[in-house]
Parts: structure tokens; sequence; C-alpha cells
């Protein structure tokens, strides 16, 4: 496997630039990080010769790998090999590239989700429903938080399973500094508090020059249904679009959660696949 370097980086941008949605957190890494650095390394085939069209490229973002081949003819079982050497934590990749490396490898937690895109909000309908401000701690308006409100946001996500996975077994200093860098490194976080007490939140990552991807949306189980988490991602990408960016992008497999996100306006671009290894 040859390791890339910052010398070729305009022909990885240009080469990552044919499918600009499933490559937004390539492209966001590398334009935060460089292609070599302590947080990211990138790679492709032995053979490829520079001015020539990579066969592939991966990129490890702290033991996170993200692939991708403008072609399904590429060597699956070397890139296979290669990333099960490097002991990744999490691969992702349009699902076209990344199901065929499963055959190569070790039974591992394989999940597929819709990929989907906003470059315009729908217009709201007339009788939108508004978040219940009648409490006796009235719910305060969708605001960007802060390094301040991050002990907040970790205490919503280790009430949500499909996060908290990641939060429970982990060192609270260590999860804060990955909050942390979606609040003011990578991204934005947006908000909305009853009290004291963080409601729903969506985050940005990967933010780039032309687009970024929605994350780690999320809603007190309690307070379910009362529309704060589509108050909350619609402010967000309204800001995100006045701020110059193109398009959005964000990850769903559950279809309630669908309905939101295209009601808001986004639209479904195909199928991204992460593997964890177990």
């Amino acid at each position: 496997m040859q390791k890339l370097t910052n010398s070729h980086t305009k022909e990885v941008l240009q080469y990552l630039s044919a499918e600009p949605e499933f490559n937004l957190f390539l492209i966001g890494d590398i334009e935060q990080f460089g292609m070599e650095s302590d947080q990211v390394s990138c790679y492709t085939a032995d053979n490829w010769q520079p001015g020539t069209v990579f066969p592939y490229f991966i990129l490890d973002y702290r033991g996170n790998f993200l692939v991708y081949s403008h072609t399904d003819a590429c060597n699956y079982k070397e890139i296979a090999d290669f990333l099960q050497a490097a002991h990744f934590q999490n691969l992702s990749g349009r699902n076209e590239r990344i199901t065929p490396l499963l055959s190569f490898m070790e039974e591992k937690n394989v999940i597929p989700t819709y990929l989907a895109k906003l470059d315009h909000m729908a217009p709201a309908p007339a009788d939108a429903a508004k978040p219940d401000v009648s409490k006796p701690h009235p719910v305060s308006g969708v605001r960007r938080l802060t390094e301040e409100d991050i002990p907040a946001i970790y205490d919503l996500y280790v009430q949500i399973d499909e996060f908290a996975y990641t939060y429970r077994d982990r060192p609270k200093e260590q999860v804060f500094d990955d909050i942390r860098q979606n609040v003011s490194v990578l991204g934005r976080t947006y908000g909305i508090f009853e009290g004291d007490t963080l409601l729903s939140v969506a985050q940005t990552s990967a933010e780039n020059s032309i687009s970024a991807m929605v994350i780690g949306v999320a809603t007190l189980p309690a307070k379910r249904g009362c529309g704060y988490a589509k108050a909350v991602v619609t402010k967000l990408c309204q800001d995100c679009l006045q701020d110059g960016m193109k398009f959005l992008c964000l990850f769903y497999s559950n279809p309630a959660a669908g309905r939101i996100y295209r009601s808001i306006g986004f639209q479904e671009m195909g199928i991204y696949t992460m593997v964890r290894s177990r």
C-alpha cells in the first residue's frame, strides 16, 4: 500500500469531486487536517503513479477508515487485507464499494443507512407545529451551542442507545474532547433547552468549503414527537446554507426520521454503509 502526501492533495480532491456527497467526510478531513498529520493518513495502491487515475483511495482518521473508488474493478482483497492489518475501528463508504470487501473479512457489524442531501430548504407548511412553550420552564429557542454546553450534550447522548455505546465505556474527558471537535473545530452544534436540560441536539462534522455532514441528531426519549428535532435541524441547515455552503448531507435508517428530513428538504442519494469491528 502506498502512503500519499500533501503533494497529492490536488489530484485526490479532483478524484473525490466526482461524487462529493458520498465523499463529504473525505473532503472535509483533507481540508481540515491535510493528508499527512497526526489525525489523518491517506493511501492508494502501490502501483499508482502521479498523473494517472487512482484505482482506489483510503483515508484513516484516528482509526476510522473511509474507502472510495470510481470503479468496482478495484482490488477488494488488497484493500480488505490492509484494513484488517490496520485493525480498523470503523469503516465506511458507498455501499457498492464496502459490500464487496466483506467477503474478505471476518464477521463484522454492518450498518447500512440512507444518505440524503439538502441543497435548498423546503417551504414550511402554513400549519407547521411549533415547540410547546407553555411549560413551567419555557423551552428556549434553537441556538448554536458552545463549549460551555458540552456537559449538557454529553448528558443527552448517554441517554440515547444509538450514541451511548460509544460513550459509556470511555473516559468522560475523552468523550468531551470528541464532542468539542464538532462544537468548535470540525463543525457546529445547535440545540434547544428546557431550563438547564438539553432536549434536542444536532451537529455538523467535516465542514468544508462547499458542504457539511449533519450528525448526532438526538432528542430525549420523553420529549420526542414535539417537533424539537425538526426545529434544531432546520435552523442548523438554514445557517449553513446562509454561510455559503452548497449542500448538506446526513445519514438515517429510521423511516420516521426520514419523513422529518424529507419535510425539511433532504432527498435520498443512495445507500452508505458503515462497518464496526466487534
